[in-house]
Parts: structure tokens; sequence; C-alpha cells
């Protein structure tokens, strides 16, 4: 069996590289942290290092930077020829016709609904239960136990922190982060945070 390169850094590189090392205990994994410099760019020589013919790659890093640094690092594996599979947890219930991207972790217990769609760099941690029908754009990173009813759409790059819930049908835009521990019912524009810091939603504006 080829050998998988776990890479990344945070706290999520490591539960990334336990998960496969369960999941894949006859498969020989290696975890790499990758060493960022003062302007937070990535030391990538240990990447370089390793040949695409010998295994693949998973990338793991965490939502910081609105979830680009993940995308950065996931197109600089790609571009030097690795493949980025999936990771599913062996507990999670994944319904009939759902489609999941390249590099796209899904934790244990989570539940996702029939003809939902995951694209790729999305990371669904433990508990979180997708409604039927749902579209997660790439690279959102969606925290412990939250609630997404069917036909959510969440835009690329979102964060919806533990404690959030979504009801059915809601369309939250790019670039939105839900903090506040509650129950969203209306669409949020792009670029809204919702930061426990504050009383009212911020909104950013831009591309």
């Amino acid at each position: 069996m080829a050998s998988k390169w776990v890479v990344g850094a945070s706290a999520y590189l490591e539960q990334a590289f336990q998960a496969w090392k369960q999941a894949r205990p006859q498969q020989s994994l290696e975890r790499i942290e990758i060493l960022q410099y003062a302007d937070y760019s990535f030391d990538l020589a240990v990447i370089d290092s390793l040949n695409p013919a010998d295994g693949d790659m998973f990338v793991a890093f965490d939502e910081r930077f609105g979830n680009f640094k993940r995308m950065e690092l996931m197109q600089a594996a790609m571009a030097r020829g690795f493949k980025l599979e999936a990771f599913i947890h062996p507990s999670a219930v994944v319904g009939a016709g759902v489609s999941i991207g390249m590099n796209v972790f899904v934790g244990p217990l989570a539940v996702i609904g029939h003809g939902t769609r995951i694209d790729d760099n999305s990371v669904i941690h433990a508990g979180v239960h997708i409604g039927a029908g749902g579209k997660i754009m790439s690279s959102c990173w969606i925290e412990n136990g939250v609630q997404l009813g069917a036909a959510v759409e969440l835009g690329a790059h979102c964060t919806i922190r533990m404690g959030a819930s979504i009801c059915a049908g809601v369309k939250v835009g790019h670039g939105c982060e839900l903090a506040w521990p509650r129950l969203y019912e209306r669409d949020v524009p792009n670029r809204t945070v919702f930061d426990c810091r504050y009383d009212e939603p911020i909104h950013t504006y831009g591309a």
C-alpha cells in the first residue's frame, strides 16, 4: 500500500493524523509539520523532498486566515502532483448521492444527508449534522455539533462555530463566520462576521 503523508500545522494536524492512523492501521502514515516563516508563508522544502509516485497527501491546517492557508497548502501539494483523498470517519453516516471533494475531512459521528455536496478542502468536525441537499462550498470549517437544516448553502471559506445552528434553506455567503451560539434563520450576506465579542454582526466589503 502506498504511503500517506498528513501535512500541515496546528492542533488539527494531530487530529487528522490520528484519524487516518485509526482508520488505516495497515498503511504507512507519516505526520509532517510544515513550518511557516515570519510572513506566514510556508516552508515547502519537505514537500519538495517527497515523490508523488510513492504516496498521496492529506493537508491539515486549521481555519486561521479565513481557511485560505489550508487552501494554499493544498494547492501547493496539487501543483507538485500529489493526490489528495478525502477522509470520512468510519462512524460517520453519509447518505445516498453525496458528493465529497478532495482533502475533505468528515469527523466521527457526523451525519451528511442525501444529495449533499461538500466541495474540496472543507472540514466537517465530529457530530455535525448536515441536512439533505446541502451545499458546502470549498474551504469551509464546521465545528463540533453544528446543525445545518436541509438545503442549507454555505459559500466558500465560511467558518461555523460550535453552538451554531442554521435553519433549512438558509444561504450563507462566502467568507462568513457564524460564532454566535444561536439559530440562524435568515440568509447571511457575503463576508459577515458574528463575533461573540460584539453585539452586532460585522459586515466587511470587498471581493
